[in-house]
């Protein structure tokens, strides 16, 4: 695309459209892309330009038509759009006391800027498998062949998602209308999901990375 520069606003002086895979009329699948365009939209500015952006945001709108599990590919994107904004949150010592984490369950604190210890968290609040962690670790690493490799439960993805939404919206300035949406669709998801987990006698399996 080539940009004439006006007085006021650019003007669009041609375009070359490249084949790409399309996006399948999917609610889920279209909402996630949504998300991505929305977050793309207000990390820019006018004349601001964010390098890597363009190649992060078509990369995920390409992953959002080829993945079967469109989650992953947003997932992705809302951490790596984190990063290039100086977000990333704290995912190997604690965010409080610097304090190396172990290989366990964590709670996260977006005020803080990521995981607590146990003697810097509220034992009160939720905590992150250590599976989700380490999965969060990799897509903060850019490591888009592993992270491609993993095989990912729902819960798993679950937590992955909460870490990175919870990081984002605490610091943007105003909450995002296609984030809001999916965890309202998810929530609907949940509520008509039989038989429940607790209704089965146990909970999940941790998901085993690769090492």
């Amino acid at each position: 695309m080539l940009l004439a520069h006006g007085r006021n606003l650019d003007v669009i002086a041609q375009v070359e459209r490249k084949r790409k895979p399309r996006i399948e009329a999917d609610l889920e699948r279209t909402s996630h892309a949504a998300l991505v365009a929305e977050l793309a939209e207000r990390m820019t500015e006018d004349r601001h330009p964010v390098e890597g952006l363009f190649e992060l945001t078509t990369w995920a709108l390409d992953e959002l038509a080829s993945d079967p599990e469109p989650r992953r590919a947003g997932a992705f994107f809302l951490g790596a759009a984190l990063e290039l904004m100086g977000y990333a949150p704290q995912l190997a010592e604690c965010a409080r006391c610097g304090r190396p984490l172990a290989e366990v369950a964590h709670a996260f604190s977006a005020a803080a800027g990521g995981f607590l210890c146990p003697n810097d968290s509220d034992p009160a609040e939720p905590a992150v498998s250590p599976a989700a962690i380490k999965v969060l670790r990799v897509i903060f690493a850019r490591e888009v062949g592993l992270y491609r490799r993993l095989k990912l439960s729902a819960a798993i993805m679950d937590e992955v998602h909460d870490v990175l939404a919870d990081q984002l919206e605490y610091h943007l300035d105003k909450r995002l209308n296609s984030l809001r949406f999916l965890r309202r669709m998810r929530g609907v998801g949940r509520a008509t999901a039989l038989p429940s987990t607790a209704e089965q006698g146990g909970r999940p399996p941790s998901e085993r990375l690769p090492s």
